[in-house]
């Protein structure tokens, strides 16, 4: 956990500043709001002491013996003395914990803070905030000592009775350590749900379910779309996350509960892409890439090996399957074996990852020639002939020539090698012609400016549609057949806070979790709107609701979100290289210039159709005149 860097915290200071709460080390606990929080924490410690019987000595104890770890996790020196420190974790945690517990099951009702409605989204966002965090790990420790004191102290007064208290019975005590940290985390996203711009759908038990996993490993294993298999890799990755309770803090939580439900929203949409093909209007942008038969074909052969599997399993020993399914040797292999997987469907995936591993060795559009349908070997020799003819001497005059009448044959659509890019060594490679079209295809979708897109406006002049996602996933932006679908976004007074410190978060972030999902949104959308214009656009389409009154604060607000921010991935490359494939067709580029030369008010289109009218009358009365 670190200090937000200058240059982000000079853009908006008031982003990382927090107003009423203070949580940790990083801010001093009797400023903020004037100290007006700290009597409340002191408040709700003696409130979760009474209702659970617990000691506070026996909090103390426990959270000594985790004092140096926490400490460690800070990237500043922290002068805060080991009881000021312990001090510090017992009164925010239990403050948080206790928060969550009274906002889910309606106690606020008689909690004189809660009671106030200006209260609960000022505390909601400064628990948020980048610098404002306690380690995930003592509020998960906290919340089971709560948990055991609490439900001990029932079975002390329940004799055969199967009492329920805040949705869980007291039979369910034994298996509380199991329980409780999933429970925390439940507690948490409903609490944030009601407070955060975004509308989702959190059904943080179903990440990891086999079903799901099956279906996410399927789609790997069939995946002719490297990128497809890679966000199944970072899907897993975010989903035994929520399985093994890895979050550094409740910011971290949140990040993750958006990720994957981007993830899963951008998985369907390529899903979608190689099941059915993506047609834009008046030409063919992909091919259908995963047939009808070959699906059934596949899943005809997988019945079959699945039943090879299972009987060859009954008849071997025991030592023998353990000497076969090497699980560590898979990406996520016990996790994947604890979830119910086939050791079968885990090695398909861990040799996937490795195939694609060999063809990221190949430069040069490697990746394209995969999705083309090339063979590696085909590729590897293509590589070797491409290699040659680049150390050879610069091309002639004449051979310039000869490349700018290709690229005028691919223009008339003359089916020839030398319209495509790399035709020569291609043919020499032994790659079918079909195949090599296609490739040509990706190759210029990857010669287009990744983050080049035009803004709202501009796109409606080409007949891009914007509507508002159907499904309450957070931050998805999908683009089928000139129509953009956006996830609806509430811009309030908190909203860039939110924005602002999730970036933060991902900023700082280490692998494998150093995903930059929200900073790609926020840049999306800064291209989007350049003006009040684009805004208002977008907002009488239902994507922004704006609390805030003006449209122009808003263009202004998004725009600045990006500054002095890095984006090393882009989960929406291919969504923007297909919008822009979109607006460089012809007719489209013809109808965006006459929207905006002819048709941009509506008395330019009175006078439009009054010429036409005109015109029509004038060459009526000349046929007539040619006839008598």
């Amino acid at each position: 956990m670190y200090r937000v860097h200058e240059q982000l915290r000079d853009v908006s200071e008031k982003a990382y500043t927090p107003v009423l709460l203070a949580i940790g080390p990083y801010n001093d606990q009797g400023k903020v709001g004037q100290g007006f929080m700290e009597e409340h924490k002191l408040r709700y410690l003696q409130q979760m002491l009474k209702r659970t019987k617990g000691s506070v000595e026996t909090y103390i104890a426990t959270l000594k013996e985790l004092e140096e770890r926490a400490r460690n996790c800070y990237g500043e020196h922290i002068s805060h003395t080991p009881e000021e420190f312990v001090e510090m974790m017992i009164l925010d945690g239990c403050f948080i914990i206790e928060l969550f517990r009274k906002h889910e099951f309606g106690y606020h009702k008689d909690d004189p803070i809660l009671q106030m409605t200006w209260v609960g989204p000022r505390i909601a966002r400064d628990l948020l905030l980048f610098e404002n965090q306690l380690p995930f790990f003592v509020l998960e420790n906290l919340f089971k000592m709560i948990e055991s004191n609490r439900y001990r102290q029932l079975e002390e007064h329940t004799v055969d009775i199967d009492e329920e208290e805040d949705g869980i019975s007291v039979e369910s005590s034994t298996s509380i350590a199991q329980i409780s940290s999933t429970r925390l985390i439940d507690h948490a996203l409903n609490f944030f749900s009601d407070f955060l711009p975004f509308e989702w759908n959190v059904d943080a038990s179903s990440y990891n379910s086999t079903e799901k996993i099956k279906n996410l490993l399927f789609l790997a294993h069939e995946a002719h779309n490297p990128s497809l298999t890679e966000m199944v890799q970072q899907r897993l990755v975010v989903g035994f996350r929520f399985k093994n309770i890895e979050f550094e803090h409740l910011l971290g939580l949140i990040h993750a509960t958006i990720c994957i439900s981007l993830l899963d929203t951008e998985i369907d949409h390529a899903r979608e892409r190689q099941e059915a093909g993506v047609k834009l209007k008046n030409a063919e942008t992909f091919k259908p890439l995963f047939g009808l038969r070959k699906a059934i074909s596949y899943a005809r052969k997988f019945q079959r090996s699945r039943f090879l599997v299972e009987k060859e399993e009954k008849l071997k020993h025991l030592d023998v399957l353990d000497r076969t399914e090497d699980w560590k040797s898979i990406p996520f292999g016990l996790e994947l074996q604890k979830t119910g997987i086939e050791f079968n469907m885990a090695n398909k995936f861990k040799d996937k990852l490795h195939e694609i591993g060999k063809w990221r060795t190949i430069p040069y559009h490697g990746i394209a020639l995969q999705e083309a349908g090339i063979e590696l070997k085909e590729a590897k020799k293509f590589q070797n002939l491409y290699d040659q003819n680049r150390n050879e001497d610069q091309k002639s005059i004449s051979y310039i020539l000869v490349e700018k009448f290709t690229r005028l044959l691919c223009q008339l659509k003359i089916e020839t090698w030398k319209s495509i890019p790399y035709g020569k060594e291609l043919r020499e490679a032994g790659v079918e012609f079909n195949k090599a079209k296609k490739f040509k295809h990706l190759h210029d979708l990857t010669e287009i400016e990744h983050w080049n897109i035009h803004s709202a406006t501009e796109l409606k002049e080409a007949g891009v549609k914007f509507k508002k996602a159907e499904k309450s996933n957070v931050i998805s932006i999908k683009f089928n057949n000139g129509l953009m679908e956006i996830s609806p976004l509430t811009i309030e007074d908190q909203t860039e806070t939110y924005l602002r410190n999730l970036i933060a978060y991902e900023q700082y972030c280490h692998r494998p979790n150093n995903v930059t999902y929200v900073s790609n949104y926020v840049r999306f959308m800064d291209h989007l709107i350049n003006s009040p214009k684009d805004v208002e656009l977008l907002r009488r389409r239902g994507i922004i609701y704006n609390n805030l009154g003006d449209d122009k604060v808003i263009s202004t607000m998004v725009n600045k979100l990006g500054d002095y921010v890095s984006f090393p991935t882009n989960i929406y490359a291919r969504t923007i290289m297909d919008v822009n494939m979109h607006c460089r067709r012809r007719r489209n580029v013809w109808m965006a210039k006459l929207r905006r030369d002819y048709f941009n008010s509506p008395w330019a289109l009175v006078s439009f159709m009054g010429a036409v009218l005109l015109l029509a009358l004038a060459i009526t009365q000349a046929i007539f005149s040619i006839i008598h």
